[in-house]
């Protein structure tokens, strides 16, 4: 599901931004990336169904309840397909370029209660396809740093230049990121050891290496456990 024109992630070597020279074949690493992106969508997908299966076993099963039910299962389906829009549009191959409409809509696969702050960017603003498909996966990682929910505020630093300033109760970004941001291996390295649910970090760094664009914190890592996080798509 990863690609770039600007690297090659087969043959016997591997770019800078390529998979790490561990004695493990570029298929290898690349097979373990797709293992985990199938288990994390299996897991986004059976969640839902499972409640929606549930509601409605309850509306055939009690008749007294079953507008609530069914109120319920249509809640969760809407629920789900924002979800694998959003997902889609973050993790296979980005075609078109991304705007704030197109960014609210995709917005909407987040979690409820974590809500993103728009009016810092200018309305006008379009990222070129690999840089927007960063952003999303930016917002998914925020959203995981916000385990009590909260806002994701987005600004302008500077032109091509985006802010993301993850603010709620226990927020934090993943520890390794600062790591991954820095190193284009460490990436690699992470998603070797990965579980499903801890895949979004390493790689939110790893397509941002591969489309060239620049993470860095615009505090220091260790000043405060979820700094403003810049992304340059210079």
């Amino acid at each position: 599901m990863v690609n770039s024109d600007r690297h090659s992630m087969t043959g016997q070597g591997a770019s800078e931004d390529g998979p790490p020279h561990d004695g493990r074949s570029p298929c290898g690493h690349g097979l373990r990336l797709s293992e985990l992106l199938a288990a994390r969508l299996c897991q986004e997908v059976s969640v839902a169904a499972g409640t929606l299966g549930k509601a409605l076993e309850i509306a055939r099963a009690e008749p007294g309840s079953a507008a609530d039910a069914l109120a319920i299962a249509a809640a969760t389906a809407n629920a789900l397909l924002a979800r694998v829009r959003l997902l889609r549009a973050a993790w296979a191959d980005a075609a078109d370029p991304l705007d704030i409409p197109a960014l609210r809509i995709l917005c909407a696969g987040l979690p409820a209660q974590v809500r993103v702050d728009f009016h810092g960017l200018p309305t006008e603003c379009s990222l070129p396809a690999g840089a927007g498909r960063v952003l999303l996966n930016v917002l998914l990682l925020a959203a995981e740093s916000l385990p009590n929910g909260g806002v994701t505020m987005l600004g302008e630093a500077a032109p091509k230049v985006v802010l993301v300033v993850p603010r709620g109760r226990n927020a934090a970004w993943p520890p390794g990121l600062a790591t991954w941001m820095a190193d284009p291996q460490a990436p690699w390295r992470a998603i070797e050891s990965a579980a499903p649910h801890r895949l979004q970090g390493p790689l939110t760094a790893l397509l941002a290496h591969l489309a060239g664009v620049r993470m860095s914190f615009a505090l220091a890592a260790d000043a405060e456990a979820a700094p403003p996080l810049l992304l340059n798509f210079l």
